[in-house]
C-alpha cells in the first residue's frame, strides 16, 4: 500500500515537472514567433490560461498545445495592449530614474521616495494583471484598476508573491540550467495560485455582503 502510494506521488511530481517544462518551452517559442516584443504578452496570457485550468479545475488532461495556440491567436491583439501599457510605464519609470540620478541633492530624496512608491504600485499591478486577465472578462482599464486594488486588498498574498519570486530568482541564479524549462512556468503557477485564493476571498466577502443586503 505504502509503495503504491509513494509511486503515485512520484508519478504526480514527474507529471508536473514534465508539464511545466513543456509549457515553459512553448512560451519561449511563441514569444519568438511574435518577434519577442509582440509575442511576450500573448504568450504569457496563453501560459496563464493553461495554468489556470490546471489549478482551478484540476484538469490534468487539458490539451496543452491546442489550448496554448488557440489562446495565443485569440488574445494576440488584446494581450498586446496590456503588454504595451506595461512596457510604456516601465520605460517612463526608467526615464524618471535617470532624471533623479542627475537631479540636485536637495530634491533627490523626495523624488526617490515618490518613485519608490510608484514602483511598488506598478509591481503590485504587474503581479495580478495576467491572472486577472485570464480569470475575468473586463475592459482594458478595468484590468489595470482591479489588478492594483485586488493586490492591495490581499497584502498577505501579494507579499507571498513577492517573496516567492525573490526565492525563485535566487534559485535560478544558482542553477541557471533550470531557466529554459521552469522560469516562467513556475512563476505563473505561484502567481496564479495566490491570485485565485485572493479572488475567492473577495468573492466570498461580496457574497456575504449580498446576503446581508438581501436579508436586510
Amino acid at each position: 500500500m505504502r509503495s503504491s502510494l509513494l509511486e503515485g506521488r512520484i508519478y504526480h511530481v514527474c507529471e508536473w515537472i514534465t508539464r511545466l517544462a513543456y509549457v515553459n518551452i512553448l512560451w519561449g517559442l511563441f514569444m519568438l514567433a511574435g518577434a519577442v516584443i509582440f509575442g511576450v504578452a500573448p504568450a504569457t496570457v496563453a501560459l496563464f490560461t493553461v495554468v489556470r485550468k490546471w489549478l482551478l479545475f484540476s484538469d490534468h488532461n487539458v490539451p496543452i498545445f491546442k489550448t496554448f495556440f488557440r489562446t495565443y491567436k485569440k488574445e494576440f491583439l488584446r494581450a498586446n495592449k496590456i503588454g504595451l501599457f506595461i512596457g510604456l510605464v516601465a520605460y517612463i519609470l526608467y526615464i524618471d530614474f535617470l532624471y533623479i540620478a542627475n537631479v540636485g541633492e536637495a530634491f533627490q530624496l523626495v523624488f526617490s521616495v515618490f518613485l519608490f512608491v510608484i514602483l511598488v504600485f506598478y509591481a503590485i499591478t504587474l503581479l495580478y494583471i495576467f491572472p486577472i486577465y485570464v480569470h475575468y472578462e473586463l475592459r482594458f482599464l478595468q484590468y489595470i484598476k482591479y489588478s492594483f486594488f485586488i493586490g492591495m486588498a490581499n497584502p498577505l498574498m501579494t507579499l507571498t508573491m513577492f517573496l516567492s519570486i525573490i526565492l525563485l530568482t535566487i534559485l535560478f541564479i544558482y542553477i541557471p540550467g533550470l531557466i529554459p524549462f521552469f522560469s516562467v512556468s513556475l512563476v505563473s503557477v505561484i502567481l496564479m495560485s495566490c491570485a485565485l485564493r485572493g479572488f475567492r476571498k473577495i468573492e466570498e466577502k461580496q457574497n456575504m455582503l449580498n446576503n446581508i443586503g438581501s436579508n436586510g
